[in-house]
């Protein structure tokens, strides 16, 4: 324990610099969902940025308890366990007592006796076994009924990290806009806005979406595109977010 909090002792000023660093960026994710909820047009959109800033908010929360958590530790602890990180990193050297050699006769020159040289046998060596690697599965895009809201790219149950190019269709008679939301697989309540658009898309990129920040996990993906009367198309697809 006395070796944990001298190392976080030492490695405090890092800490420091890394919650900084990601408050800095979560700053700038509230700042981002503030403005989103600014210009939605709908209170879905709105709750979901809504959604952001909290999140932001309690990362933040959290990075301050931590920073005081460390600086406790650093300030308070570490000049209390400093005797007992000492005992462990310089233990008191223990004198070794030295046997007294006493002298051997030396043995009376014997003529050495040739021996026969064995003959070596040639050892049998084993035969390298190729290893093959395994084929990647292929990736299957999700079945989408309905014409107005297609993806193509990623595929069902497909590995993404980083950010992921979105590709597939929305396009409709009258169309309005289109829009891209995600939620873990399983979960209640709405999911949470990514992009939206009021261009059509016959087939291209529909968005990108930073999975970064997600834990490792199942997630469902929607895309959602509507006509000027409120009617909509809607195709949804598995993936297994992945931390690189």
């Amino acid at each position: 324990m006395a070796i944990i909090v001298k190392l976080i002792s030492d490695y405090a000023p890092w800490v420091y610099a890394a919650c900084a660093l990601v408050a800095l960026w979560y700053l700038r994710v509230a700042v981002q969902a503030r403005q989103e909820r600014r210009q939605a047009a709908f209170s879905l959109e709105r709750e979901a940025a809504l959604n952001k800033t909290y999140q932001a908010l309690n990362i933040g929360v959290f990075l301050l308890v931590m920073i005081g958590i460390v600086y406790f530790i650093s300030h308070n602890l570490a000049a209390a366990v400093q005797p007992l990180v000492d005992a462990v990193v310089s233990p008191t050297p223990t004198a070794l007592t030295l046997p007294t050699l006493t002298p051997t006769p030396e043995p009376a020159t014997t003529t050495p006796t040739p021996s026969p040289v064995p003959t070596r046998k040639p050892t049998p060596r084993p035969t390298p076994t190729v290893l093959l690697s395994p084929t990647a599965p292929p990736i299957v895009a999700p079945r989408c009924p309905d014409s107005r809201a297609r993806l193509l790219r990623p595929g069902v149950n497909e590995i993404v990290s980083g950010a992921v190019q979105i590709v597939g269709s929305a396009e409709a008679e009258r169309f309005d806009y289109y829009k891209l939301e995600f939620k873990p697989s399983g979960a209640a309540g709405d999911p949470t806005f990514i992009v939206s658009s009021r261009q059509p898309v016959p087939s291209g990129v529909l968005g990108s979406w930073n999975v970064a920040g997600l834990a490792p996990g199942a997630y469902t993906l929607y895309l959602r595109t509507v006509d000027v009367t409120g009617n909509f198309g809607e195709c949804s697809v598995q993936v297994q977010v992945n931390r690189p």
